[in-house]
C-alpha cells in the first residue's frame, strides 16, 4: 500500500510540471490570435524542440551510458552503438527543426512529418505507461512506469505547441 502511494506521488511529481506546461501552451494557443505572434510562438516552440533534440543527441552520442541510466534502462555495452545511432538521428532532427524555425510556412513538410513523428513517439510512451507493449517488447523492470509518462508528456507538450500554432495559411 505504501509503495503504491509512493508510486502515485512520484508519478504526480514527475508529470505535474509537464501537465502545467501543456495547459499553458494550449491556453496561449487559444489566446493568441494575431498571425505574426502565432508565427513567433511556433518559431519559439521549434527552436526549443531543436535545442532539446540537440541536447539529447549530444548525450546519446557522447554519454550513452549516462543516458541509459537517466532513462531508467540498464546500460548494455552491446547496444552502445545503437544508442549512438539514435543520437545522430536526434542531431538530425535538431538541425531540421532549427531550419524549419527559420521559415515554418515554407518548411511545412518538415513540420507535418515532425507532428506525425511526435504523435507516434508520444503515443507509444502513453501505451507503455498503461502496460501495452508491441513488437515483442516487454516492460523493463528497472524503468519506473512514471518515466514512460514523463517521456510521453515531454513529446505531447511539443506536439501541442506545433499544433496550436500551426500556420493558418498551411491548413
Amino acid at each position: 500500500m505504501v509503495e503504491a502511494r509512493d508510486s502515485i506521488s512520484a508519478t504526480a511529481k514527475s508529470a505535474a510540471p509537464w501537465v502545467a506546461l501543456l495547459l499553458l501552451v494550449v491556453a496561449a494557443g487559444l489566446a493568441v490570435n494575431d498571425e505574426s505572434m502565432r508565427l513567433k510562438a511556433l518559431r519559439t516552440v521549434l527552436v526549443l524542440m531543436a535545442a532539446a533534440e540537440g541536447m539529447a543527441g549530444f548525450m546519446y552520442v557522447f554519454r550513452a551510458r549516462r543516458m541509459a541510466e537517466r532513462a531508467g534502462r540498464p546500460y548494455a555495452p552491446a547496444y552502445h552503438g545503437v544508442m549512438q545511432d539514435f543520437g545522430f538521428y536526434n542531431l538530425a532532427m535538431a538541425l531540421l527543426l532549427a531550419l524549419c524555425a527559420l521559415e515554418p510556412g515554407r518548411n511545412i513538410v518538415v513540420l507535418r512529418a515532425t507532428i506525425a513523428l511526435y504523435a507516434v513517439h508520444g503515443g507509444t510512451h502513453v501505451l507503455r505507461y498503461f502496460g501495452y507493449y508491441f513488437g515483442g517488447e516487454a516492460r523493463i523492470p528497472t524503468r519506473a512506469r512514471r518515466l514512460e509518462l514523463r517521456d510521453a508528456l515531454q513529446l505531447v507538450v511539443a506536439l501541442a505547441g506545433m499544433l496550436v500554432f500551426y500556420p493558418a495559411a498551411s491548413r
